[in-house]
């Protein structure tokens, strides 16, 4: 039976409708989510909360315009993995404090190159800067954030946000001229 036969159903008071489509597609949804989180936990509760928030769309009568409903529920499973990897790094960040959320991941190969001096140069100079420029900085490149999101999270304007890390880069190129810091 076609997906929209049996949304159809569903809408029409059919529970077993929702039943044969999440049976239909559970390990599928589950494993998209699976290989996004790497949690097993983390993935069940972002698996049901997939089905609910299919159930929500369709009660409100927003139903997958191509009629496919994996595609639908994937595309649904997508986006809450990102926002749950939006929020568990925001916690992470806040939760770790800004000056231990520097963390530089650093290429196996490098031949001659004194990559650890320099970035080590570069995490000091991080850490000189005025806080609100610091924390910026630190919240973008290092926690992921976008703009507004630090605004929401140093209860400032976006446009504060913004002209922080205008002035936290601009410091950071002097600071790196006057010490003739190099990156290779």
């Amino acid at each position: 039976m076609p997906d929209e036969k049996l949304i159809q159903f569903y809408l029409n008071g059919d529970p077993n409708a929702m039943a044969t489509l999440v049976e239909l597609y559970k390990d599928r949804v589950y494993r998209s989510v699976y290989n996004i989180v790497q949690d097993k936990h983390v993935a069940e509760e972002i698996f049901q909360e997939v089905f609910i928030c299919l159930i929500n769309n369709m009660i409100a009568g927003k139903i997958a315009e191509d009629g496919n409903f994996l595609q639908w529920a994937t595309r649904i499973a997508q986006n809450l993995c990102i926002e749950y990897t939006r929020r568990s790094r925001k916690v992470m960040v806040l939760d770790q404090g800004i000056e231990e959320s520097i963390n530089f991941s650093v290429p196996v190969t490098l031949p001659g190159t004194n990559y650890h001096e320099s970035h080590g140069k570069i995490k000091s100079m991080i850490n000189l800067l005025p806080d609100d420029q610091r924390e910026v900085m630190l919240l973008n490149h290092y926690g992921g954030l976008s703009f507004n999101e630090i605004a929401t999270v140093m209860k400032c304007s976006l446009d504060k946000a913004l002209g922080s890390m205008k002035y936290a880069l601009n410091n950071l190129r002097k600071m790196m001229t006057e010490q003739e810091v190099v990156l290779n």
